[in-house]
């Protein structure tokens, strides 16, 4: 069984710890890039099996929404929810943190 850390910075990092799961973030949340396939399209280059792993993991964070596409039903949109949208502060500050000093 695995034991849950009381730090919530070690909790949040057991969530978005890894580069894929905020690039994912990023994309839907500012990028607006609803369908798989925008996603895939990320300069960054996710590879399909990551990318599937990766949307898996944050719909199931609760991070993530996914229905189907209406105008396309063998397509899926994943929209952010509100638990992603608390998230947007940190990514402006992640952001500002990363142009100050790279």
């Amino acid at each position: 069984m695995k034991r849950k850390n009381c730090c919530p910075i070690a909790q949040a990092l057991g969530v978005l710890g890894d580069k894929w799961s905020l690039i994912v973030l990023r994309d839907v949340i500012f990028g607006k890039k609803r369908h798989f396939n925008d996603l895939l399209a990320s300069p960054e280059k996710i590879s399909t099996n990551i990318l599937s792993n990766r949307l898996k993991t944050l719909q199931q964070e609760s991070l993530l929404c996914c229905s189907v596409d209406l105008e396309n039903r063998r397509s899926k949109i994943y929209t952010p929810t509100e638990k992603a949208q608390d998230l947007v502060p940190v990514l402006v500050e992640l952001y500002k943190w990363g142009e100050k000093y790279n």
